[in-house]
């Protein structure tokens, strides 16, 4: 018995209904999307889940197109991803956070109640703890769907994308937000908007997170604000915005200075290169 088990090109052939493995034969398959035609099998996991065995390919497309040169960038965003938004774009929309693992704890403790009556080892107790697995996978299927939909609807519509480069595992050790923050996985997020990112020849550009909440995106000045603090109020220009939205022009700016766009002293686009900043993107986006 295996959880998983990695095979290279040479050890596996598929033909579109069954995969032939060289270890274990011919194999018959549910295909859940096909191979595009332009792409070939590099590698292939065979995975055991708790509804049973997955096989996933390792695909090279050399069609993928190079990314968009830095002078013919058109349009971009900067977002800030959070708890209390899943992410906020420098225009000020919004996605919410879908909180699946959040909805889904009581059924998850009344799963693990269960366990804990059944006599470990026994037949009962397996079904039990496959119930649990079944719907963490659920759960994560769900999380999954969400960050592809959000990342494409974000790279249809942008030449580059901001985000803050996080330390994830770092933030998660705040014991009172692990679960919330395990929950929204930014992380897995990024890695999926650079994969889809990268089929399109769309720029994602990572920036250090380091005062993009406290700096004043108008004026630069140094706002200090705890995260309860959710308005971005300076003293100095007067400029007054919601805090997530604050950061992730802040975001922005720091990204198009890292290519090379000229940003002017107020942190402002500069007037010779001018780059759309589209509005009305996601505005409660329902996914």
């Amino acid at each position: 018995c295996f959880s998983r088990v990695n095979h290279s090109k040479a050890a596996i052939k598929f033909d579109g209904k069954q995969i032939i493995i060289s270890r274990f034969g011919t194999i018959p398959v549910i295909v859940h999307r096909p191979i595009p035609d332009s792409f070939t099998i590099k590698t292939a996991t065979i995975t055991k889940k708790a509804d049973g065995y997955y096989v996933s390919f390792s695909l090279e497309d050399k069609s993928v197109p190079s990314l968009i040169p830095t002078e013919n960038i058109k349009n971009a965003v900067g977002i800030d991803v959070g708890l209390k938004e899943f992410l906020t774009t420098n225009t000020g929309d919004t996605v919410s956070v879908p909180k699946f693992y959040r909805k889904s704890q009581s059924n998850l403790a009344r799963k693990q109640k269960k366990v804990s009556r059944k006599e470990i080892g026994s037949n009962n107790w397996k079904k039990a703890q496959n119930r649990i697995a079944r719907l963490h996978q659920h759960i994560a299927r769900q999380r999954e769907d969400f960050h592809y939909k959000t990342a494409h609807k974000l790279v249809k519509q942008y030449d580059m994308i901001a985000v803050e480069n996080l330390n994830i595992r770092g933030l998660a050790k705040n014991t009172k937000l692990s679960k919330s923050i395990y929950d929204v996985a930014w992380g897995n997020f990024i890695e999926k908007l650079n994969a889809v990112a990268v089929k399109r020849g769309i720029h994602v550009i990572k920036v250090s997170p380091h005062n993009t909440s406290q700096n004043c995106s108008n004026c630069g000045h140094k706002v200090p604000k705890t995260l309860s603090i959710r308005t971005h109020s300076c003293q100095k220009c007067g400029t007054v915005l919601d805090r997530d939205e604050n950061a992730a022009i802040n975001i922005l700016n720091k990204a198009l200075n890292e290519v090379g766009i000229i940003l002017s002293a107020c942190g402002g686009l500069d007037i010779d290169r001018p780059v759309k900043q589209e509005t009305s993107l996601f505005k409660k986006l329902p996914l």
